[in-house]
């Protein structure tokens, strides 16, 4: 049972990771820019919808353990860095992506080039998501990190 909330943590690892660095630059690369765009605009809804029901089975797993052998020192550092990987990952699925998905489509609609306001505000919210990202990722990591440590 210790090791459950690990398990869930690294499957939502390796799940970013391999959208950030194998499916979204193969699919910029392969198909034309708009295409690859509308392939990553389906695929974000399910990315983090998978990050979410991780996170939440992560999270359940670490209230049982609290439960099942009582709090221990440091029990809630692993808590809190999972409630932060679920909370940005839920502010990014419920605001940061209908706001992009609306900002990329009035990009198109306005046949907006690189400097115009439609684009400015897609690329801001494309960096938003992807900050959102990088922390995700980085407390998910030291998650691990603390996880290991508390093992020996």
């Amino acid at each position: 049972m210790r090791g459950v909330p690990i398990v869930f943590v690294a499957l939502w690892l390796g799940a970013m990771g391999f959208f950030a660095f194998a499916v979204a630059p193969a699919a910029f690369t392969t198909l034309e820019r708009d295409a690859a765009g509308r392939f990553v605009s389906v695929v974000f809804p399910r990315y983090y919808l998978t990050g979410i029901l991780l996170g939440l089975l992560a999270l359940a797993g670490l209230v049982a353990r609290v439960l099942l052998r009582g709090g221990r020192k440091w029990d809630w550092l692993p808590l809190a860095l999972v409630a932060i990987m679920l909370a940005l990952t839920l502010y990014a699925r419920v605001a940061v992506l209908p706001a992009a998905e609306a900002a990329r489509a009035a990009m198109r609609q306005a046949g907006g080039g690189p400097g115009s306001a439609e684009s400015l505000g897609f690329a801001r919210l494309h960096r938003i998501s992807g900050a959102l990202n990088v922390v995700v990722m980085a407390a998910g990591v030291a998650f691990l990190a603390v996880e290991v440590i508390r093992r020996r």
